[in-house]
């Protein structure tokens, strides 16, 4: 299985010192201060994906290389560096640039203000075919990630997306997802010791989207392993994108039927769950499609990218706990057809 991300569309407009209504969403223009956004952005004066960040209302571009695309932007835990993947830019103008193109992908680390690009697995390094999602271990030691390669120490020489770890320069990848299946959208809990992540129920190599299910395992890093498998929801939902809240105490990811993430509008909700499988609370569902939620240090408030019918791709957020109150925070679309992706929140 490829892991799908909606990253295809996407955008932003800076409204400055406003507030305006689209629908019921309001669009805010004053960002907490003590708040910075990282994120990929598309545009059509730029047509290839960059890394910008966007801090008390000045947005900067900390690629600046418009020959590739740059997407995925993570940021280490001590604030001084992000990784990003890089795949080349498509010169074909009938075919649109975009983001998760994890078969072209190379995983790159750039200090904090863009300076010192260095590619660290250069695309198809170590017989992998794709490789995406990769994240810092909260000490910075280590990245995890999802990547399709084999797993010949353990017997198996079928490409599937297994979960590997690699430490902080890219080196000595270990495969850390030990059945067989097909693995994605992995992130570490708080203290490094679990991992949370995507997957099929055992015994299913192959399934639908619709079959596939949230799961937590420890991660024993002196073994190089995941284990005691603990499965979180039942349905028969497209369960994708989980991320821990920063007090590990509950998990929040977006759940859909997984043809509802194609024809527009679309619709696809965020969930938070405890990292039990108790208490699992629908915190957005506004009838739009809305991903990859990152919580903000509060362990209350969630961003997020979201779009939908009359909306290009934003960033937004909304209350984690109580739920709802969605607020887009930068808006898609305008005259240069922006398109923002893939928010992580970084308090200063």
């Amino acid at each position: 299985m490829k892991c799908v991300k909606l990253k295809y569309l996407l955008g932003v407009v800076l409204f400055l010192n406003t507030q305006c209504k689209i629908g019921n969403i309001i669009q805010v223009t004053n960002l907490d201060p003590t708040v910075v956004l990282f994120y990929d952005k598309n545009s059509n004066s730029k047509v290839v994906y960059q890394i910008y960040k966007y801090e008390e209302g000045v947005e900067t571009n900390l690629t600046n290389d418009y020959a590739y695309n740059y997407w995925w932007p993570k940021v280490n835990s001590n604030k001084t560096k992000f990784l990003c993947y890089q795949s080349p830019k498509i010169s074909n103008k009938m075919l649109e640039n975009k983001t998760s193109d994890y078969a072209n992908a190379s995983l790159m680390t750039f200090d904090i203000d863009g300076k010192n690009p260095k590619t660290i697995i250069t695309k198809g390094q170590y017989g992998w075919k794709e490789m995406g999602v990769a994240k810092w271990s909260p000490d910075g030691t280590e990245i995890l990630m999802a990547v399709m390669c084999k797993d010949i120490s353990r017997g198996s020489n079928e490409f599937l997306w297994r979960l590997v770890v690699t430490d902080s320069n890219g080196n000595n990848p270990k495969i850390i997802s030990q059945r067989k299946g097909l693995f994605a959208d992995p992130a570490w809990s708080p203290d490094g010791r679990r991992i949370v992540y995507v997957t099929l129920p055992p015994n299913y190599l192959f399934g639908v989207q619709d079959q596939f299910e949230i799961y937590v395992a420890d991660y024993r890093k002196n073994l190089g392993i995941m284990e005691n498998e603990i499965r979180l929801t039942f349905d028969d939902k497209y369960c994708f994108d989980p991320n821990w809240s920063n007090d590990g105490n509950r998990i929040a990811f977006s759940k859909c039927k997984f043809f509802d993430l194609i024809p527009l509008p679309g619709n696809a909700d965020i969930v938070t769950i405890k990292p039990d499988g108790s208490d699992e609370k629908i915190v957005m569902d506004d009838n739009r499609i809305n991903g990859v939620p990152y919580w903000a240090p509060d362990n209350k408030t969630l961003y997020f990218h979201t779009l939908g019918f009359g909306l290009d791709f934003s960033i937004a957020t909304c209350n984690g706990v109580e739920g709802n109150k969605k607020k887009i925070v930068l808006l898609g679309g305008g005259n240069d057809r922006n398109l923002y992706t893939t928010p992580q929140v970084v308090f200063k």
